[in-house]
């Protein structure tokens, strides 16, 4: 019962709405109280409760209120994309070993082209130890788009937490280069952004 409050607190959170997070936090703390322990719920759990617990005495959730209103976009099958965007992926996933050295976990690539609905389709997943990396390729430069893009792949694997596939989520996008007002943004939304640079012999990817 205080893991699914949890839940629902935080998919409340996530989505917005700050009434339904009140709400589902003050039974949670009240279920808490009379049921639970340390051991009712796992750290990363208590970590996003004390970010809950400050996004309600700021009355301040509205920075995610935006996700409501792309939830009807719903794209349908991935328009066909041109060999060079598909070979740039594949590359990338070739490069797995340097990006594991970057993000310091042990991956392996779960899926090319990976359903998010209602939000479209993020191009790899990787997954890791207890982390899932959605990874966002452009072919060439990062623009402001690319921020509401990799928010809606992170927001969509973070709504499926109660699974227990991972722990955590940690959106990646890789670039040729990047606007550096979204290049700012995405730091600041806890996105990593790599850049790629390529030529006929080799493909390098490094961190900003």
């Amino acid at each position: 019962m205080i893991e699914t409050l949890f839940f629902k607190c935080y998919y409340a959170y996530l989505l917005g709405n700050l009434p339904q997070t009140k709400f589902f936090y003050n039974v949670l703390q009240d279920e808490f109280k009379t049921k639970g322990s340390k051991n009712s719920l796992e750290s990363y759990q208590f970590m996003e409760l004390k970010r809950i617990r400050d996004s309600i005495s700021s009355g301040d959730v509205s920075k995610r209120s935006w996700i409501s209103e792309l939830a009807g976009s719903v794209k349908g099958n991935p328009e066909p994309e041109s060999m060079r965007q598909k070979d740039l992926v594949r590359k990338i996933n070739d490069k797995k070993t340097i990006i594991q050295d970057i993000l310091n976990d042990d991956l392996y690539l779960y899926n090319i082209e990976q359903p998010c609905p209602p939000y479209g389709f993020v191009d790899m997943v990787f997954m890791g130890k207890e982390t899932v990396y959605p990874v966002e390729v452009k072919k060439g430069q990062g623009r402001h788009d690319l921020i509401g893009q990799i928010a809606k792949y992170e927001l969509h694997h973070r709504l499926m937490l109660h699974y227990h596939l991972y722990k955590y989520v940690q959106p990646v996008t890789v670039c040729s280069s990047y606007e550096p007002h979204a290049l700012d943004e995405l730091k600041q939304s806890g996105v990593i952004p790599l850049v790629y640079s390529a030529d006929k012999a080799e493909l390098t990817i490094k961190k900003l």
